[in-house]
């Protein structure tokens, strides 16, 4: 995908709370702060093989990884200072100004190729930074190729703990000092096949059923007609092979009315994953009434009319799978899976036909606006619980019959690929939240990563897109994500696996670094989720964000929930 131009990889961005120690101001101080930072990423570096590595042959169908003697950590990080008035750390003016320069370079570099990738690694950092704040915010990006977007919060995870180490001691650590020099050149230190981060289908049993792998490959060579439910283009999402531009647009929630909105949701036996889903295809279906005519051969006698199918999905991390630490992992840096940056993430979908979809479809037709409706609002909670159950069953099943498990049949992914988008071929998922799972920002270290912290948060995405796709994991404005013309929602809370009660709290301590606020963000792509910027019908997309706003903030007030936009005609 990224040689092909249509996804350049993911990101996420944390706040980090600068120490008392560090934050005297004048340029002496500021110096030492980027010193300190920068040696810190250093370390970072050093802890994880994937980050050390180039890629050779990314347009063939034989890539591989190429081991580098040396980083140039300038290449890879950059500093911008931002001019914000001097109000005060918590003036919201000057967070105000530091948000839009962070959302200008949040889609600048989602929309950059990474550059010469067979003697730079797969990775990029901007660090925005204003005297007038107590705080930093960094960005890190990261080719798709090398990791996933869990592996961009272990970055941050394990940079907190590099952070507060170098904090603790007066001088460098030795394997730091005789390998980084003045100038930012990190010397790598040697590295057999053996020490690298196994792939992921060495991580992870794969295993296939003859019987599964055949009605796979003949889901894809069937005739449409012959499909019990064929996807069928959305006249109100094409998909096209277009340049890759990320928007992005942040819809905050704060954090009491998020405790609200976690509760709301265990009470209904769901979690945030499970509701954002739900709110998604609620707000579709009543937005998009949009039916096809099947005239068919099969079908020419009889033509019915039928709600298009949509089709929402969820990727799954498939850690919890990954062999235990000291067969699979002989790095002596990486304790394990939850500590490892890799490419290991499968797929949920959510389906959505049928008997399913048309009750959404007819509640759009008698739902008035404006008005509370006990039907609107069990019907949310119905699909909500309706992704969990079906979140659950996927884990469940293991990693037997897994989808990643076809790449092994296809002998060309990238010309599949291309194929597919110049063909228009129907999309596949029509709407897409990630999840990254907790985030511990407290500083505590791996030891302490088991334990609750205050600042544990959850990092999530709500991305249907093909423009932008944001979350935001903040403790006092917590976000939820919307683009331009698109939508895509973060939010924090929980995990269908994880405590939604961690999440929230106030600011760590000030002798040590902590993190405040953590973004995930991914790189547009033209053919993957079906509610595109630009493409998309506006009022769709509008529409959907404002809904997830709306509703949001209605069930952190515990009120009612009302659809309060007006129907859209798509097409």
């Amino acid at each position: 995908m990224h040689s092909l131009g249509v996804y350049y990889g993911c990101g996420v961005t944390c706040r980090f709370a600068i120490p008392a120690a560090l934050e005297n101001g004048g340029a002496q101080s500021e110096e030492a702060l980027r010193e300190h930072f920068e040696r810190a990423v250093a370390l970072t570096v050093l802890d994880h093989p994937l980050l050390q590595v180039g890629l050779a042959g990314e347009s063939t169908q034989a890539p591989a990884w190429v081991r580098l003697d040396r980083i140039d950590l300038h290449n890879h990080i950059q500093w911008q200072t931002v001019d914000v008035d001097d109000f005060g750390s918590s003036s919201s003016a000057s967070n105000s100004s530091m948000d839009a320069a962070l959302e200008d370079v949040i889609k600048v570099q989602h929309d950059t190729p990474y550059p010469d990738l067979e003697t730079r690694p797969g990775w990029k950092m901007v660090v925005l930074r204003s005297p007038h704040l107590d705080y930093v915010e960094a960005f890190f990006g990261v080719n798709h190729a090398n990791a996933d977007g869990e592996s961009a919060k272990i970055f941050h995870q394990t940079l907190l703990e590099k952070l507060n180490l170098l904090s603790l001691t007066s001088s460098a650590p030795n394997d730091l000092t005789s390998c980084l020099s003045p100038e930012g050149v990190l010397t790598l230190p040697s590295m057999t096949a053996s020490a690298f981060t196994p792939a992921h289908e060495s991580l992870v049993n794969l295993s296939a059923s003859v019987p599964w792998v055949l009605s796979s490959a003949l889901k894809q060579i069937v005739p449409a007609w012959m499909r019990s439910h064929p996807l069928q283009p959305l006249p109100w999402a094409l998909q096209r092979a277009v340049p890759v531009r990320t928007a992005l647009r942040l819809v905050h929630l704060d954090a009491a009315a998020l405790r609200q909105v976690l509760d709301a949701c265990r009470c209904h036996d769901t979690t945030l994953t499970g509701l954002l889903q739900g709110m998604a295809v609620t707000s579709l279906a009543m937005r998009t009434r949009t039916t096809s005519h099947d005239t068919t051969t099969k079908q020419k006698k009889k033509s019915t009319s039928h709600p298009l199918p949509l089709v929402l999905g969820t990727p799954v991390s498939m850690r919890r799978y990954m062999r235990r630490p000291d067969a699979s992992f002989p790095s002596q840096h990486v304790p394990g899976p939850n500590w490892t940056m890799v490419n290991s993430v499968t797929y949920c979908f959510h389906k959505y036909h049928g008997r399913r979809l048309s009750s959404l479809y007819d509640l759009a037709g008698v739902v008035p606006p404006t008005t509370p409706s006990a039907a609107f609002e069990d019907a949310l909670w119905e699909q909500a619980g309706h992704v969990r159950r079906q979140l659950e069953q996927k884990l469940a099943k293991g990693t037997r019959n897994d989808l990643t498990a076809l790449m092994g049949y296809i002998s060309d992914l990238r010309g599949r690929l291309a194929e597919e988008m110049a063909a228009e071929r129907p999309r596949d998922v029509t709407l897409e939240v990630s999840n990254l799972g907790v985030i511990d920002g407290s500083g505590g270290g791996r030891g302490a990563a088991k334990s609750k912290t205050p600042l544990q948060q959850t990092v999530m995405a709500l991305k249907g897109c093909c423009r932008s796709s944001t979350s935001s994991a903040v403790p006092e404005k917590e976000g939820v994500a919307a683009q331009d013309s698109a939508v895509v929602v973060g939010a924090i809370g929980g995990e269908e696996e994880q405590d939604e009660e961690e999440g929230m709290g106030s600011q760590g301590e000030k002798e040590k670094w902590t993190i405040e606020r953590a973004m995930f963000t991914q790189s547009g792509t033209p053919h993957g989720a079906g509610v595109i910027a630009g493409l998309v019908d506006d009022g769709v997309a509008a529409g959907l964000a404002a809904d997830l706003e709306a509703w949001l903030g209605s069930l952190g007030r515990r009120e009612h929930i009302t659809f309060s936009g007006g129907r859209v005609k798509a097409g």
